[in-house]
């Protein structure tokens, strides 16, 4: 049984710290992460992306969402990273995992 679409919250810090290190989203479901900045500007990067966009910017004190997983992503652990927008210091990298 499918169920409802779900947003994940993933709140970033200061120094580009996270408050989940990997996440589950669901490809069937229509799953989408929303990144939360807790105080400046944060780039969010994927080399490669579950996702329609593989780069998103989140505003300070803002949020931005991934969207939902694209329909050809793979069922696997995708690696992204986050850089403050003033400094570009890449500070985390945390995981996203597509389940079915």
């Amino acid at each position: 049984m499918k169920r409802d679409p779900a947003r994940v919250h993933v709140h970033i810090y200061e120094d580009c710290d996270v408050d989940c290190e990997a996440v589950n989203v669901s490809k069937e479901s229509g799953d989408e992460i929303e990144w939360h900045s807790t105080g400046e500007a944060f780039t969010v990067k994927f080399e490669s992306s579950p996702f329609k966009d593989a780069e998103f910017e989140v505003p300070a004190g803002g949020c931005r969402s991934s969207g939902p997983v694209v329909d050809d992503a793979l069922y696997v652990t995708y690696h992204y990273e986050i850089r403050s927008v003033g400094s570009q210091q890449a500070a985390a990298d945390p995981d996203v995992n597509v389940k079915h």
